[in-house]
């Protein structure tokens, strides 16, 4: 490494320095300083970790010397201050640093007016000696500024981990956590006390500047409100623009919107779409219309190979056999009953199935329509007493929806039994809500072909039900809300915003995104899905208001949602392994949760008396899941945490939705989708009346036509994505937690995180398919895509 090192006479530094004198807190009294030294380290000895993809930094001591003697009469501070490794962090602009103290502060000293400083994308540290004639005591803030003044071909943000400050009379260190981006013109101040309002009340310092932050926070972070959907509220950038850290960062604006436009123009323009139509052109015999149909389902599996294969050249990437699409296809596999199961426990909507104790009035399924499929003796009314007796019920949720023009959607009902092998497969399925000489029940001793039609139009309803329901609503659109409330109401300090605000990264914005080009009118959504329209009078946004009127807070909340569905006894529904999972990662996050949690907070008085907390709760609960307001208790978010139990379950629930509760409902979307015939997204044949008159065409007409398929396929490909710098469920930066106490938490959820993967990997090498989307180096601890 090399130091790079210049003494500024005071004359030069009086140039240089637009603020260099400071005001005496106490006494009043005008001295001056000088940046005596700097260098700038190259980091050459990073280590990133394999499990959660942070890079952690080895730096050394603070080494720099003052030049010659101290002189008596002054003071020392070293500073260093550590530019982030994202590819852009580095900045040309001028930037400032400022110190306070509670006996005093240096008023803005320039430290970035050379071009080579803060350049390096490779997080590079800056070491300063800052010389003042008063001692600023002990150093409470420290803030750095943007002044935005920029080279030519710079960036203007400047992202820092975060500073390191030492007095170099009494060898005290102190580490200010930032983690933010500084904009142009725009400065940031880093508190090195993590701490609760209580724990800091006599620090005037302290006290103000958390004030002052959330107060500038909510002139950025300005709620929008859904009132016709009822849709949890997100963020309005209508008027302003997203701030600078919730923006996509270089890394990832490439590998999500690369992969999302890369997909789609493979989809609809380039190579899906035309290895589609030269497939089913080839089968036909003749050409192909972009409308056109398959007439065989081998071809669905060559268009996703076509994808794959692509995928392949312009990566170097093979796609993972235990995730790739095409394990419904091997075989023929996803025509099985075994296999419908497993995508009903298993598959990105696992959280759809409860237990039957007593069948719908609408759904009149007879012991002896399903004598010969139950193996155990009993009636279907005694397996259902015995716990063995599942349904999905989609019936009322989805009933009257429009779809857009020539395509179609059931309202379903399906039963299913749990056999004497461990398998749940279905037995009974009804297409239409209300029964009738039209609407038959459709059995697995029916003509096979009106069985496994039947299978298809219920995967259909529950891919519509999936996508508004268990991805979208329950974790993109709450998760928004938690964010939106946290910034506004949180300063960085507080061990609430420190446990959470990972859990919140480019959640924002990849929001935003969904609303402008997805899920918008007439967006992808639109073209790829049954219910989709045109215009603003869609299924789409019927069953947005219908799912947001049910909506319940806690449905992320594991444990609970177990427990209301019926579906938390292993013996009785085994082989779920999102809930044998999902139940260990729980408790993990709880435990390390409540770990953090009992260091800040002694008691429920402390926890009740937190304004910053009350503050929080009031917004979380009145704007960010403003249709839940007068909703029975436990439907929506309390206006007041009273206690450390409930503090403790929200932010592990907060946590858990991000992570563990987006991973499994999102990742094995390709999985899922990636293979039309297994969980088409639209139909575009009516929902079947009659039994005994299905046909090959049928089959094959119902599916996705050439431009469709290639949209589903590559969207479903690109939102199983991880970008590069993705940072998985752990990974807390290195300085985020300072104290030692908090750091040894974070170690020992690490340690717990280890131990569920070594059983999950264990487990999986006797599974056919192995259950791989709970890995937590699976799980990002954020909804990035």
């Amino acid at each position: 490494n090399k130091n790079y090192r210049r003494v500024l006479t005071e004359e030069l530094f009086k140039a240089k320095v637009k603020s260099a004198e400071m005001v005496n807190v106490y006494h009043q009294r005008t001295v001056k300083h000088v940046t005596n030294n700097y260098q700038t380290l190259r980091m050459n000895n990073e280590k990133k970790d394999p499990m959660t993809n942070i890079r952690h930094v080895e730096m050394g001591s603070f080494d720099l010397k003052v030049d010659g003697e101290q002189k008596k009469d002054r003071f020392y501070y070293g500073v260093r201050i550590v530019t982030g490794c994202q590819e852009t962090a580095g900045t040309a602009s001028q930037v400032y640093l400022e110190l306070i103290g509670n006996e005093g502060q240096t008023g803005k000293i320039d430290i970035g007016d050379n071009w080579k400083m803060f350049q390096s994308s490779d997080a590079t540290f800056d070491d300063y000696i800052i010389e003042c004639d008063r001692d600023l005591g002990e150093v409470q803030l420290v803030t750095l500024g943007n002044s935005g003044y920029r080279s030519m071909n710079s960036e203007a943000g400047w992202y820092v981990d975060f500073t390191f400050v030492v007095n170099l009379q009494t060898k005290v260190e102190q580490i200010f956590p930032c983690y933010h981006w500084i904009g142009d013109g725009d400065s940031f101040t880093d508190s090195a006390h993590c701490a609760t309002l209580k724990q800091v009340q006599n620090n005037s310092i302290l006290v103000q500047k958390r004030k002052q932050q959330v107060e500038e926070r909510k002139e950025t972070y300005v709620w929008l409100i859904f009132r016709d959907s009822g849709v949890p509220s997100g963020i309005d950038t209508t008027n302003t623009p997203p701030p600078l850290d919730e923006k996509f960062e270089k890394v990832k604006n490439q590998n999500f919107m690369g992969n999302l436009y890369k997909g789609l123009a493979f989809g609809l323009g380039g190579g899906i779409f035309k290895v589609a139509k030269q497939i089913m052109s080839a089968s036909l015999g003749r050409d192909v219309d972009d409308y056109q149909t398959a007439n065989n389902l081998h071809t669905f599996y060559e268009i996703v190979k076509s994808l794959e294969t692509s995928e392949k050249k312009t990566s170097g990437h093979d796609c993972n056999l235990e995730e790739h699409s095409l394990v419904a296809y091997e075989g023929n596999r996803w025509i099985s009953d075994v296999e419908f199961g497993r995508h009903i426990l298993n598959g990105v909507n696992c959280v759809l199935i409860e237990r039957c104790t007593e069948l719908p009035y609408n759904f009149p399924v007879t012991n002896h329509m399903v004598k010969n499929v139950l193996c155990r003796g009993m009636s279907l009314q005694m397996e259902m007493k015995e716990g063995y007796v599942y349904i999905c019920n989609l019936s009322e949720l989805l009933d009257g929806l429009l779809c857009r023009e020539g395509y179609y959607c059931a309202a379903p009902l399906c039963l299913l039994y749990v056999n004497p092998a461990g398998n749940l497969v279905p037995i009974a399925i009804q297409l239409q809500r209300n029964p009738g000489k039209d609407n038959p029940i459709f059995l697995p001793t029916d003509y096979w072909l009106d069985w496994l039609l039947a299978k298809i139009y219920f995967s259909n309803s529950n891919a519509q039900h999936h996508q508004v329901s268990s991805h979208y609503i329950a974790c993109h659109a709450a998760m928004e809300a938690y964010s939106v409330a946290t910034m506004r109401t949180i300063p960085d300090a507080h061990p609430v915003y420190k446990l959470l605000k990972p859990a919140f990264r480019y959640t924002m914005a990849i929001n935003t995104a969904a609303r402008g080009n997805l899920i918008s009118d007439g967006g992808v959504v639109d073209q790829v899905f049954s219910i989709g329209s045109d215009t603003a009078v869609s299924g789409k946004n019927e069953l947005f208001r219908r799912i947001s009127a049910m909506y319940n807070v806690h449905s992320t909340n594991i444990n609970k949602n177990l427990i209301a569905r019926g579906v938390g006894d292993a013996d009785k529904l085994p082989n779920y392994y999102y809930r044998e999972d999902g139940v260990r990662l729980w408790d993990a996050i709880e435990s390390f949760v409540t770990s953090i949690i009992h260091l800040f907070y002694l008691n429920d008085t402390d926890v009740e008396q937190d304004t910053e907390l009350k503050e929080w709760a009031y917004e979380v609960h009145n704007f960010g899941f403003p249709s839940y307001r007068t909703l029975p208790q436990g439907r929506g978010f309390p206006q007041q945490i009273k206690s450390r139990t409930e503090l403790i379950e929200y932010c592990t629930l907060i946590i858990f939705t991000a992570s563990v509760q987006h991973s499994a409902v999102n990742f094995g979307q390709y999985q899922t989708y990636g293979y039309i015939p297994n969980a088409p997204s639209n139909l575009r044949r009516p929902v079947p009346t009659q039994k005994n008159v299905a046909t090959h065409d049928d089959l094959l007409g119902s599916l996705s036509t050439v431009i469709t398929s290639g949209i589903g396929i590559s969207l479903s490909y690109a939102l199983s994505q991880f970008s590069d710098d993705e940072i998985f469920l752990g990974g807390y930066p290195t300085m985020w937690f300072t104290g030692e106490k908090e750091k040894a938490c974070v170690t020992e959820f690490l340690n717990s995180l280890r131990a569920i993967n070594t059983d999950i990997i264990a487990r999986n090498k006797k599974l056919d398919i192995p259950y791989i989307h709970l890995l937590s180096q699976r799980c990002p601890s954020s909804i990035t895509v």
